[in-house]
Formats: structure tokens, C-alpha cells, sequence
């Protein structure tokens, strides 16, 4: 979710095809974050500022998207070669790598391909290890809506088939994010400042995840399973797939299970003091 009075001028990372935005604060740990979607842009500053006086903490803007004009391909294995170059170029022999949502899985790709790389992952808020939305994740989802917001977001939902207006993808979007949250009152945090601060890259989105589709199907059971990295998966008890991430610190040999209470997809806006807490106290066991 976007910062308001986000950050200062960052850095253009040049990469094969493009140009990544980046913009590094803090002293100390090297740590990289990669922001959700896939298609949107960086919203993680208030992550970033709950540990950038521990560590250096690089931010960005991942390939086509938001301020990062690149051409493709839009694939799990150039997204994962982009975080190898950044961390080339800002020469860490070895980083923690994590991020939010699609960003968590992001991570832990990186780390899947980067093992030598990798101090330890922060999944935060990541997704299952299968592909596809569970039907009780979407009962759940649809439950947090009264039955007017309900009914105004399938008829919005027809109108954007027919390429309805930003007006029309603003208001759809705001009622299926405000689903994320464990409440309808931590969810009004959307009517005071956007979920992202530019428009999701659509093509980049769908390219992203019918890789990421195929990657999962593939399996990656073994892989997490080789994995010798520590690797916190922080996931909220109220997000619509409260426990979908948990199979993934179950089969790291080093992953450690942190659910928060009273929190959802988004826990830096609803639990920050037991984020900042869980992420500190991780960051603390690497250094």
C-alpha cells in the first residue's frame, strides 16, 4: 500500500532490456524487498523504515512496472536474474531477500535459484505453494462484503470486461482489497491513501503469473525441502488464506511459522509493532 510522502529520488538500475527504479536507506544487514502484485509497484517503505537502522534495505520497482520501464521476457527467471544484478551492483556477497504477497514468492525463488546468495528470506504475507484460489479463500473473501458491495462489485466486474473507466477499476479494486484486511475498519486505511501508487501493469501481471503457474505445477516441494537458508514466513490469522503460506515453513529445513493476530494481507497497516517485533527479532538471528 502506497506511503504517503513516499520517498526521494532512487536510483536506475540499468539490467538486460530496461531499467529498474531502486531507492536504498539504512545502515547495516543487506536486505532486499520486493513489492506484491504481480503488474503493481513498490509500497514497502513502512516495512523499510521499521528496520533501516539495522540494515541497508534496497527497495524497487520490479521489471515494466511502475517507474522501471524494461521489456520482457516477464518470467519468474528474469525477474529472479533482475534481483541477482542488483545485488551485483550494489555488491553484497550474500543479502536477505524478501517481500509481500507475489514479492514473498519472488523471494523465495530467488533464494531457490541463489542459495550461496541468500542470508534468509522474509515471506511476508506470501501465497500457498499450489496455484489457484481455494473456493473457501473466495467464500471468505466475498463474506467480508455487505450485500450492497457485493452485488456493486459483480456489476462493476462486467462493466471492466467491457473496458470500463479508471473510475470503474479504482472503486472494483478498493472493494476487493478492502477484503485483505481483518476488518472493515482497518480497511477505511484505503479511502485515505491508494493500495499502489501507479496503475498494474496488466501485461506484465498475466505473463508473471502463467510462468509462475507452470512453476508451481512443476512442484517445488523438494526444492524447499533442499533449502539450508532460515526462512520466516509471517502471515496474518485474518488474511483470506490465513494458513495457505504455512506448508513452505513446514518443509524448509529452517523455516520458522509467525501468524499475527488481528492482521491480514497487509500487516505493517494493522499489527506494526508485532511486524516490526517478528521481522527485528529474525533480522537479529542473521546478523
Amino acid at each position: 500500500m502506497s506511503h504517503v510522502a513516499e520517498e526521494p529520488a532512487g536510483e536506475a538500475v540499468a539490467v538486460p532490456g530496461g531499467s529498474l527504479w531502486t531507492m536504498s536507506r539504512g545502515a547495516g544487514l543487506p536486505l532486499v524487498l520486493a513489492h506484491g502484485g504481480p503488474g503493481l509497484s513498490n509500497n514497502l517503505v513502512p516495512v523499510a523504515e521499521m528496520v533501516e537502522d539495522v540494515t541497508r534495505v534496497h527497495l524497487y520497482d520490479q521489471r515494466g512496472c511502475g517507474r522501471s520501464p524494461a521489456t520482457g521476457p516477464f518470467d519468474i527467471a528474469t525477474f529472479v536474474a533482475d534481483l541477482e544484478a542488483l545485488r551485483k551492483h550494489w555488491r553484497h556477497e550474500r543479502w536477505v531477500v524478501g517481500g509481500h504477497s507475489w514479492g514473498a514468492a519472488l523471494a523465495l525463488f530467488y533464494a531457490l535459484a541463489h542459495p550461496d546468495r541468500t542470508l534468509g528470506v522474509i515471506y511476508l504475507a506470501g501465497t500457498a505453494i499450489r496455484w489457484g484460489w481455494k473456493e473457501s479463500v473466495q467464500r471468505e473473501r466475498m463474506s467480508r462484503l455487505t450485500a450492497a458491495e457485493h452485488q456493486e462489485l459483480k456489476a462493476l466486474g462486467k462493466r471492466l470486461e467491457g473496458n470500463g473507466d479508471e473510475r470503474d477499476q479504482a472503486r472494483f479494486l478498493r472493494l476487493m482489497w478492502s477484503t485483505d484486511f481483518a476488518s472493515p475498519a482497518a480497511a477505511a486505511v484505503l479511502d485515505r491513501q491508494p493500495l499502489y501508487g501507479f496503475p498494474r501493469a496488466d501485461a506484465v501481471a498475466r505473463a508473471v503469473q502463467n510462468d509462475w503457474k507452470t512453476r508451481l505445477d512443476e512442484g517445488i516441494e523438494d526444492d524447499l525441502r533442499r533449502l539450508t537458508v532460515p526462512v520466516l514466513v509471517v502471515h496474518g490469522r485474518r488474511d483470506p488464506d490465513p494458513t495457505g503460506a504455512r506448508e513452505i515453513a513446514d518443509l524448509a529445513p529452517l523455516g520458522q511459522w509467525a501468524p499475527l493476530d488481528n492482521a491480514g494481507h497487509s500487516p505493517w497497516l494493522e499489527q506494526p509493532a508485532v511486524l516490526q517485533q517478528r521481522l527485528r527479532a529474525f533480522l537479529d538471528s542473521l546478523g
